[in-house]
């Protein structure tokens, strides 16, 4: 298993697994996706690392209500205060939504860890920054980086030397090209792709089935194929 440096960056094909100190797991998010965690936990992690999940965070104290979980609403995100041993999975699927509940989370001293799914592939010279997560059959290349709390879901990619900025989200089946960079924010739809060597900024969306072949400024969305660029409107961030 990898070692972190010092800025907290896991490199190699590994099994992200919580700090030996934690006492209890909590799933940040209790809607689809945090279902999901739930189970990629179980799936990735020791019987005895997967046991201490305590529960999830959400503003709904039903959310879960009628769907055969086990497992309480421990707090809202806004108002929860982490205690010793305390870690947090992130399990939201909006990147600016993603931001504010980790970044306030942090502010509080919540540690967060990263989830690599045993199906997933990593090469020993990738990174994978702290508070992501890799769903099943996901694929990072040689000297990809994946940024901090980046979600890349089932069958997404990162061809090599390939990099995400902070809070990207990429849908299931979403990809980049060798060499392609995305800013912070960076939300990419269903079978969604970035051509080799493109650069698309921060914040912006690509569409489901769209694909990025020519530079992007932020907060553009990209739709079609190959994509076409319009400015990301406001309603679009919601």
């Amino acid at each position: 298993m990898p070692q972190a440096d010092a800025s907290g960056r896991m490199a190699g094909r590994f099994t992200a697994r919580p700090p030996t100190e934690c006492r209890r797991i909590l799933i940040v998010g209790a809607g689809g996706f945090g279902r999901e965690v739930l189970h990629w936990v179980r799936d990735a992690w020791p019987l005895e690392s997967a046991s201490k999940i305590a529960g999830f965070l959400s503003a709904d104290p039903a959310v879960l209500d009628g769907k055969g979980i086990p497992l309480p609403i421990v707090g809202s995100p806004a108002a929860f205060v982490p205690e010793a041993g305390d870690v947090f999975l992130l399990a939201i699927g909006i990147p600016q939504v993603r931001r504010q509940v980790a970044e306030s989370l942090e502010a509080r001293g919540a540690v967060f860890a990263s989830l690599v799914h045993p199906t997933a592939i990593v090469a020993p010279s990738a990174v994978i920054e702290q508070g992501s997560i890799l769903c099943p059959f996901t694929i990072v290349s040689d000297a990809a980086v994946v940024g901090r709390f980046t979600l890349i879901n089932y069958h997404g990619s990162l061809g090599h030397d390939a990099v995400t900025g902070r809070f990207c989200v990429l849908s299931p089946y979403a990809s980049l090209g060798g060499g392609a960079r995305l800013g912070d924010d960076v939300f990419m739809g269903m079978h969604s792709s970035v051509g080799p060597a493109t650069r698309v900024g921060s914040r912006s969306k690509i569409s489901a089935n769209s694909c990025a072949l020519v530079d992007t400024r932020e907060d553009a969305l990209v739709f079609g194929s190959p994509g076409r660029v319009s400015p990301l409107l406001d309603v679009g961030r919601s």
